[in-house]
């Protein structure tokens, strides 16, 4: 049987002390979490087992069910997993009876248990691996490969600039639209033989941008972090914590916006004046930890 590797949740111990469960028993009841992005459970573990009880949303079904699981082997653990897409998570807490809350977790990104799957083309690591890039594709109809195939050179343009400069961008749709008149793009190694033009950042692959555009837009990340974001607020109780971990400037850009707009309107306070950030010891046990951003609002009333 082959083993499973399971997602490293990223700044643990900060998102404990942020929602206060390092003593849940101050409170005096126990503590109700909403984790908007499940995963495989990572933050939920840790949730569950300081006492809260949480309600974990997923869309991935492959990873709610590593999620469901792991969280079965906790004795005693306080919990409801749901497959949901977050951009719903109000109408979900109102199904589940789940409000008001303490706080809301959101963990964005994709994990690596799914970058490590090859059957649906999340990372360039398989060339061969077909160019889906759906969370959930019993629910989902459009794939990576139809964006590239349908979309036109300005709607390219626009769907490579969310994560890289207007040349860049531009370069790489010109690119895309001349190879699509050859030959329909269906697998990672198609979109692979065009990216070699883009320029990296220091450290990065050259296709990890590019990549990353690809699947924000096929699973319109941003759009629904958008929705998601009134809503978990609205869910809080007082003196109730929204948490946002983010891991590239499009996330971030929603986020602290929206946290703004709030706080002017005297709704809530942010606590992170300056983003969380991983210790150097957590970026040298987990690499992937190095882009992860922890803001953090705090409900008023």
């Amino acid at each position: 049987m082959e083993k499973v590797s399971f997602h490293e949740p990223v700044l643990v111990q900060e998102v404990m002390e942020a929602l206060h469960l390092d003593n849940p028993a101050k409170k005096g009841r126990q503590a109700r979490i909403i984790d908007a992005t499940l995963g495989t459970a990572g933050h939920s573990l840790e949730i569950v087992n300081k006492g809260a009880s949480v309600l974990g949303i997923e869309a991935d079904p492959e990873m709610l069910k590593l999620a469901s699981s792991r969280i079965k082997a906790v004795k005693n653990a306080s919990s409801k997993l749901v497959l949901g897409n977050f951009r719903d998570i109000a109408e979900i807490a109102e199904k589940e009876g789940f409000s008001p809350v303490d706080g809301v977790l959101f963990d964005l990104g994709t994990t690596s248990t799914q970058l490590t799957d090859s059957a649906r083309g999340f990372s360039f690591a398989n060339p061969e691996a077909p160019l889906d890039m759906r969370i959930n594709p019993s629910l989902q109809g459009v794939t990576a490969a139809d964006l590239l195939n349908g979309l036109r050179q300005d709607q390219l343009i626009s769907l490579f600039e969310k994560v890289l400069n207007r040349f860049s961008a531009t370069k790489l749709a010109r690119e895309v639209t001349k190879r699509r008149e050859v030959e329909k793009f269906a697998s990672v190694g198609d979109f692979l033989g065009v990216t070699a033009g883009v320029r990296p950042k220091p450290g990065l692959n050259r296709a990890t941008l590019p990549f990353l555009a690809l699947r924000m837009a096929v699973n319109s990340e941003l759009e629904n972090l958008r929705e998601a974001l009134p809503q978990a607020f609205l869910l809080l109780g007082k003196k109730g914590r929204l948490l946002v971990i983010t891991f590239h400037s499009g996330e971030e850009k929603e986020t602290v916006g929206f946290f703004r707009k709030i706080s002017r309107e005297g709704r809530a306070k942010i606590i992170s004046d300056v983003p969380i950030v991983p210790s150097l010891e957590e970026i040298s046990t987990n690499p992937r930890a190095r882009s992860a951003k922890l803001n953090i609002l705090e409900k008023i009333k």
